[in-house]
């Protein structure tokens, strides 16, 4: 599992879920269990299964909001069982005969989706990225901003609305690719140890990894070294609390640079990092550093909230332009404004207020996935 978070990796059904309000009025009893995303080599892909179907059964049982669904969803996603028969209904209200799929070794896609949308008389890069991986993750990051800069865009959207974390060298790869030249060779940002690794003094990491004066100060200071030519000066991220980690070390490098627009609900809140220590069989991940930008910012423990509340549209397809967090940044990208209507600002009041009272299902089966920036020593 702990190679996985670096290679992509995986063995499961390739998707995930996520709940949503069918019906906006109070008392918000609609609830539905929206596919929130899948990774295109999965056996979820092999079978057509698309972001905005709902999981209305599996294995028979019904999938609503109360507990014994989300304790369903968490063995079927995290428990020991390798198949499951699956039941969706598709965007045009139709359901699927009954899908039975089984848990399949495969390597996840960190790029979901990428396109040029035209708002207005701009070209904007639009790209759903999901997982900060190793290697594999930087690969489809340089083909995504080659084809980019081919385009010419103008503006650029980064989702990050379900990416909750990953390498800090792939966040280095990316923050490389969106600032603008002027950033080029000053400090992105600087690791923060503890005294102990400072001073050398830490026995069982410098005999488990051979580690020695690495920790010192000195030499923790991570520059920006601009790719490509694209020269931006501001970036829209659109985030949700499942944001976390090398997401929001992304946005924190960058803020000192350039207009950072954020989109979406308050991000999960996590400065700090690790590194795989190995012992026995296992690779321990104790909190080892945190992470301080060019301005002197560290200490976002609560997240960074967003300049617009938008919903997650989990019930549209990427690129959607009417999916709410893509269509607020497009709104501003072309008018300068992130809503347009009384009624908008009603709306995004309503799904704030539905928002939370989500946010306990959802914490039950998202905390069992991986959150969390880890350094490739």
């Amino acid at each position: 599992e702990s190679n996985g978070l670096q290679s992509g990796e995986d063995k499961d059904y390739g998707f995930f879920v996520k709940s949503a309000y069918t019906d906006k009025t109070l008392p918000y009893d609609s609830v539905a269990w929206y596919v929130s995303y899948v990774y295109d080599k999965s056996a979820a892909a092999a079978a057509g299964v698309r972001r905005s179907w709902i999981v209305d059964r599996i294995n028979g049982t019904k999938i609503d909001n109360s507990n014994s669904a989300i304790a369903l969803l968490n063995d079927i996603f995290f428990g020991t069982g390798t198949s499951a028969s699956f039941q969706f209904i598709k965007p045009d209200g139709s359901a699927t005969a009954a899908i039975s799929l089984s848990k399949s070794s495969f390597t996840a896609n960190s790029v979901l989706y990428r396109n040029v949308i035209t708002a207005g008389s701009k070209k904007v890069g639009y790209l759903v990225f999901n997982q900060f991986f190793a290697q594999p993750s930087r690969t489809a990051l340089a083909s995504a901003f080659s084809f980019f800069q081919s385009q010419g865009i103008n503006d650029l959207v980064v989702d990050l609305r379900y990416n909750r974390g990953g390498s800090t060298q792939t966040q280095d790869t990316l923050a490389n690719l969106i600032a603008p030249t002027s950033a080029n060779g000053k400090l992105m940002y600087k690791y923060v140890y503890n005294t102990t690794l400072q001073k050398n003094q830490h026995t069982l990491i410098r005999k488990k990894l051979g580690y020695g004066d690495i920790f010192q100060e000195s030499n923790n200071s991570q520059n920006f070294a601009k790719a490509g030519t694209m020269n931006l000066s501001r970036v829209f991220f659109i985030v949700t609390s499942s944001s976390a980690s090398a997401s929001e070390l992304l946005i924190n490098n960058l803020k000192p640079y350039m207009d950072v627009k954020l989109i979406g609900d308050t991000t999960y809140g996590k400065p700090v990092g690790f590194f795989p220590i190995p012992i026995f069989g296992y690779a321990i991940y104790p909190i080892s550093f945190k992470t301080v930008n060019s301005a002197g910012n560290a200490d976002y423990y609560t997240g960074f909230a967003p300049d617009a509340l938008a919903a997650d549209g989990v019930n549209k397809s990427w690129g959607d332009v009417t999916e709410p967090s893509l269509q607020a940044a497009l709104n501003y990208i072309n008018s300068g404004g992130f809503r347009q209507s009384t009624a908008d600002v009603e709306n995004q009041r309503i799904e704030a207020a539905a928002r939370q009272k989500l946010k306990p299902a959802l914490r039950k089966l998202e905390d069992r996935k991986f959150s969390g920036m880890f350094e490739e020593r």
